[in-house]
């Protein structure tokens, strides 16, 4: 059967929509006009970042735990580990030029190379710093390098895997900002350092870094980003890494505004001319240059903000490496005038020679990012199901509510004309419904023709209309007689425009879009939910509305019923079980995401303060498995359990066959 509803597929209404909201909230931020305003904005912004970005622990010990030294010509790397938060060690390793100093020191952040510090185009700004007296100290960046999955393996660390740390309400970029930090501490705490004269630099994802830690620490004193300045208005709809994200950012600043937090101190920014992501263009970065100098300009201090466009693809080419040591020389040691300046051979290390570990016996405390988050999220879990928690009902919803970002007023906005008629013995109707202003969600309603029951269930899956036909319990409730309403949630079928499947993990882009706006994709989805289950009582004059569901959607439809009185009953097949991760893989979508969830419950919380009948029928854990008996028992026993706190009567099932 054609389910489709449109005449052309309107994925690009819901991606423009998104670019929209992104420029909306772009124009919204401009640079003030004294510096009195900026610095008041200023403490705002940086306050806001740390609240978003996730915890910024007090500093614990480095305990820097030395190992190999090899001696290069002028020059040694050493390899170490050092803590940036209790019992959680990055590994890296240290270019010191030989003699006392001091020297400047920088600190050297790698993009998305999954071999992190040991790449050589990485070691390659270790080595050449070193050999122009400064300390370099070159760090794998969370879950790339030495601190991947599996010792010896070297992988991604975006995507699900950076994206679990959302449930503990952490972020892979926050994660980063605080092991750099850390990295410059270490760089003060040596003795032939200058404390003084601290640089830092990086391309992509390492200039994204570079970007974070220099605005958001003032000790750095001059920085280099490189390919990675652009807008975060670009960001959105893009696919840029999940390190690069900030949830929420666009509602309180734009690029520009992170990039005037470094001022006064010095920073060059690099970009390439013919890089590939639009994100990083020449036009993207000169937007944010032009209202970050804005600021530069209220210190006086212009000549202290630069950049260069370079006639080359996305990398840190010598020409870049060029650019970047005349920047460091004129302001970390005040030599020359700050321009490009020849760069000298030097030698390069092995892969293997530059690991901590080569013998890949990590140990317990250079954590994986699934290592890392597991247990915090165990913990989290369980405090819901302590004896001395308690659970007020009412209070439960108005928060997930919140952190859904569900506004307050009617479901949806209209509907358009309903076009109706007849397939074999079906009757078929065609209809939209706007649930936000310029959001689509195509319905396709179908019944046995002559039926007057009223009944209606609503069936949604991640793959859209198409696949949600072609499950067998909506076939049984057409036949049982039940009018049922196909309906695409946003970015699914005929509103499905992300054809990035990232590590192929769908819905990448467009859950990287939401969560820079303010928003999730769960929230999105159960918005719709309710505008439809909304619109059906109006249009269909349907008396009970059931929901069968598939996958991610399980956890909107969960959540609408949380929400709503108006849902009789959820079926929810092959939904995550858990945001508690206990696999060491994630085959869920994107769309899974919701930002710090766990301090909030999980799916068993949703499930136990349902207003409707739910059943779960084959949960999944984050790797796509099918739960076992003893993990389904052990789900229904913690719904059980939040219920009987919550002082509900339970209406939730987990199918444990």
């Amino acid at each position: 059967m054609n389910t489709n509803v449109l005449m052309e597929n309107a994925g690009g209404v819901v991606k423009d929509s998104l670019i929209l909201e992104a420029k909306r909230f772009g124009v919204s931020h401009q640079p003030p006009l004294t510096l009195d305003d900026w610095k008041k904005q200023r403490a705002e912004l940086v306050s806001l970042i740390k609240a978003n970005a996730g915890a910024f622990p007090v500093a614990c010990d480095l305990d820097i735990k030395y190992y190999e030294s090899i001696q290069m010509s002028g020059y040694s790397v050493t390899k170490l580990t050092y803590q940036s938060r209790p019992g959680f060690r990055v590994t890296a390793n240290l270019y010191v030029p030989d003699g006392p100093g001091p020297y400047p020191g920088v600190l050297n952040l790698h993009g998305h190379w999954a071999q992190g510090k040991c790449a050589e185009r990485v070691q390659n700004r270790g080595h050449l710093l070193a050999l122009n007296g400064f300390v370099v100290l070159t760090v794998d960046a969370f879950g790339a390098g030495e601190r991947g999955t599996i010792p010896g393996e070297f992988e991604y660390h975006g995507a699900g895997i950076g994206g679990s740390l959302f449930a503990i309400g952490e972020t892979l970029l926050g994660m980063q900002i605080n092991d750099n930090m850390r990295g410059i501490d270490l760089l003060q705490s040596l003795d032939y350092v200058d404390a003084d004269r601290i640089g830092v630099t990086g391309a992509s994802g390492g200039g994204n870094q570079t970007m974070w830690v220099s605005t958001l620490d003032e000790r750095v004193k001059a920085s280099v980003p490189v390919v990675s300045v652009g807008t975060f208005e670009s960001y959105v709809t893009g696919s840029n890494c999940i390190c690069e994200l900030l949830p929420n950012g666009l509602t309180f600043t734009e690029e520009w505004g992170i990039l005037g937090l470094a001022a006064p101190n010095p920073m060059l920014i690099l970009n390439a001319m013919q890089d590939s992501n639009p994100t990083f263009y020449v036009s993207e970065m000169t937007r944010s240059f032009n209202s970050a100098r804005e600021i530069y300009k209220l210190y006086g201090e212009m000549d202290k903000f630069s950049y260069q466009a370079i006639n080359l693809t996305h990398g840190y080419w010598p020409d870049m490496l060029q650019c970047m040591l005349g920047w460091f020389l004129r302001w970390l040691k005040d030599e020359g005038e700050g321009r490009p300046v020849e760069i000298q051979a030097h030698e390069s290390l092995s892969e293997s020679q530059c690991l901590c570990f080569p013998d890949n016996r990590r140990p317990a405390d250079v954590s994986s990012i699934f290592g890392f988050v597991r247990p915090r999220a165990q913990r989290l879990a369980a405090e819901h199901l302590s004896p001395g928690n308690s659970i007020d009902a009412a209070q439960k919803r108005a928060e997930l509510k919140g952190i859904l970002n569900v506004p307050a007023g009617p479901d949806y906005v209209s509907i358009s004309r309903v076009r109706e008629g007849a397939e074999g013995n079906l009757s078929i109707a065609k209809f939209s419904v706007e649930i936000e202003q310029g959001i689509p969600v195509p319905v396709f309603a179908l019944s046995k023709s002559g039926v007057k029951e009223k009944e209606t269930v609503i069936a949604v899956h991640p793959d859209g209309k198409d696949a949600a036909w072609n499950d067998p319990r909506v076939q049984s409730a057409l036949d049982s007689g039940k009018t049922v309403v196909l309906a695409d949630l946003r970015g699914t079928g005929e509103t499905h425009w992300d054809n990035i499947p990232i590590h192929a993990q769908p819905h990448h882009c467009s859950a990287r879009a939401v969560l820079w706006l303010g928003r999730t994709t769960i929230g999105d989805w159960t918005k719709d939910i309710l505008g439809v289950a909304s619109c059906i009582k109006d249009v269909l004059s349907a008396k009970s509305v059931e929901i069968i569901s598939c996958g991610e959607t399980g956890l909107a439809a969960l959540s609408a019923s949380v929400l709503s009185e108006k849902i009789k009953s959820v079926y929810a097949a092959g939904v995550p079980g858990s945001y508690v991760n206990d696999s060491d893989k994630v085959r869920l979508s994107m769309a899974v995401h919701i930002p710090g969830i766990l301090k909030w419950g999980d799916v068993s919380m949703m499930a136990a303060l349902s207003n409707a009948g739910v059943e779960i029928t084959e949960p999944v854990d984050w790797g796509g498995a099918v739960y076992s008996k003893e993990q389904a028992l052990r789900l229904q026993e913690n719904i059980d359990a939040l219920t009987k706190k919550a002082g509900l009567i339970g209406h939730a099932k987990v199918n444990k066959d």
